[in-house]
């Protein structure tokens, strides 16, 4: 086993935010990231490539028509067989744009740890960010996309054990190679949010939607966004700072 914890994410044009994606997530004891580069046309690929040559992120590059399935079939060809090989004990699988932290500790390994290692899937609650108000894009996420929606989201994404065999990696969940799996919650679970959360900067700054998100499209080729959608994910209900108290000092 080469590393306990590791995350896969799919990216185009993250240029904006990769590095602080990257420490965010070796901060919180991440040891490996693999990464798929989707046509970026940016500059995001130069802005990781020290973390590429100290061996901290595998970087794949594709190159194919887009299609509804996509991202999964990516997923399955490329994240899969590092579960089958058991190159990592936990692979989660995460969006860009999607920062996981753990109110118990810093450190996500030590969580893991604390309590899950029984566990085959695990499911984990979204918080939803809005933009603040901002028009332009500020240099860090985390630091001033602070204000949300009140509610949790059930829109899971996920941590992998590869002690268990999948047959697929989907966008929001992973088949169990055995069926039965499925259905058991002491192996696929969703777990409460005083143990993981992830917060989602969706839609961020009207300039960031306006000429990245809705310039580069969706990676299955199905989801059309414009201010419409912007203006129905702008949530601002309540502010809430913890993912910044944990991440000041990076």
């Amino acid at each position: 086993m080469q590393h306990y914890l590791s995350v896969g994410a799919m990216f185009r044009n993250e240029s904006d935010s990769i590095v602080e994606w990257i420490k965010h997530y070796l901060y919180h004891g991440v040891d490996h990231i693999y990464l798929i580069n989707d046509n970026s046309d940016d500059d995001t690929v130069s802005k990781i490539q020290e973390y590429i040559d100290k061996g901290l992120i595998t970087l794949y590059h594709v190159e194919e028509p887009y299609y509804e399935g996509r991202q999964r079939n990516l997923y399955n060809r490329l994240f899969l067989p590092h579960l089958q090989k058991k190159d990592t004990q936990w692979l989660l699988v995460i969006d860009l744009d999607e920062y996981v932290w753990s109110p118990k500790a810093v450190h996500l390994g030590d969580v893991l740890r604390m309590g899950c290692e029984h566990l085959g899937q695990i499911q984990i609650h979204q918080l939803l960010f809005g933009s603040n108000d901002h028009v332009k894009q500020p240099d860090s996420l985390v630091k001033h996309f602070t204000k949300r929606e009140n509610e949790y989201r059930i829109c899971g994404k996920f941590f992998l054990n590869s002690n268990f065999e999948f047959s697929s990696i989907n966008v929001h969940y992973a088949d169990f190679a055995n069926p039965v799996y499925m259905s058991d919650a002491n192996v696929f679970m969703l777990i409460s949010h005083d143990w993981f959360i992830y917060n989602h900067y969706n839609c961020q700054s009207v300039e960031f939607w306006q000429n990245v998100k809705c310039v580069r499209g969706d990676s299955n080729a199905y989801l059309q966004r414009n201010m419409d959608y912007f203006h129905s994910i702008d949530k601002n209900e309540i502010e809430d700072l913890r993912l910044w108290e944990q991440n000041k000092d990076i």
